[in-house]
């Protein structure tokens, strides 16, 4: 439960200070997720990533992208997409 808030405070930062990708339209979002194994954080990451673009009323453009590294019980994913109005 923890990992799980620690990923929704990081995206929620990450939002707030997200770079605008064209002319105001578009924004760059993330989302961290955490897991036991690297395919569980990487789900984690992604769909948490998906929720928070649905919840801005934007729609993801471009690829996904995912960023993997080891934590300390497990694997800590970070995942980042454009998404526009």
């Amino acid at each position: 439960m923890r990992s799980l808030k620690l990923g929704f405070a990081v995206a929620a930062v990450t939002c707030a200070l997200s770079v605008t990708a064209q002319a105001g339209s578009c924004v760059r979002v993330a989302a961290v997720g955490d897991g036991l194994t690297h395919d569980l954080a990487v789900i984690m990451s992604t769909h948490g990533l998906a929720n928070i673009i649905e919840g801005k009323g934007r729609t993801g453009k471009g690829p996904v992208h995912t960023k993997c590294v080891p934590s300390t019980f497990g694997t800590q994913c970070t995942s980042w997409q454009n998404a526009c109005n």
